[in-house]
């Protein structure tokens, strides 16, 4: 599917899913803290610093996110690179109706948009050469959810795994960076990213 049909598929799936879904959140005191953005808050912030956020056409490019994918020495699935050209937007916990499980997304806040991503990543970069690349994190911060980039599809999709912090830090960074080492430990949850967007942002 080319870019601009990723994009619009995307963007659809997110747009519908905010109708719907709770958006408050802690005030930003500045542009390089955590919490909703002055540029995507709605109306005043209440008593004990909430605040409504809206959803917000991205800014970012394709630029962006390959000078992105060279610094960290992934390739990122084509649609969850729509997922983070999209919007700007604040859904950091959303729910697998699959797995009836939490998770922890990356989400795209206006003006640092790659920055929940970076973080994530970097927590757990020594993956990357095992052939994971960290986008989320399974259940109650559980462990990291990964691209299988070992197994990507002509397409460019990855199946998505994840893998329980408790096995993996014992292993040591240096197994982590071993394929041979790290692959029992991952457990299957969807043949695509696509098929993680539906689940977890898709409505009925």
């Amino acid at each position: 599917m080319a870019v601009a049909e990723d994009n619009a598929f995307v963007g659809q799936l997110l747009d519908a899913y905010a109708v719907e879904a709770w958006r408050m959140g802690v005030a930003a005191e500045d542009t390089e803290g955590a919490g909703v953005p002055r540029e995507m808050q709605v109306g005043a912030v209440n008593a004990d610093g909430w605040v409504e956020w809206r959803v917000l056409p991205s800014t970012l490019n394709e630029d962006d996110v390959t000078a992105f994918e060279k610094e960290f020495g992934v390739q990122l699935p084509p649609v969850f690179r729509a997922y983070l050209l999209a919007r700007f937007q604040l859904f950091d916990q959303l729910r697998s109706r699959r797995y009836d499980q939490q998770i922890f997304m990356t989400d795209t806040p206006a003006g640092k948009p790659l920055r929940p991503l970076r973080t994530l990543i970097s927590s757990w970069r020594p993956l990357i050469d095992a052939g994971f690349v960290p986008f989320a994190q399974w259940g109650d911060g559980w462990g990291p959810m990964c691209f299988d980039s070992a197994r990507r599809a002509a397409d460019g999709e990855c199946p998505v795994v994840w893998m329980d912090h408790e096995a993996l830090v014992p292993l040591g960074a240096e197994r982590c960076h071993q394929r041979e080492s790290v692959l029992p430990l991952a457990q299957p949850l969807y043949q695509t990213c696509r098929e993680f967007l539906l689940d977890v942002f898709g409505r009925g």
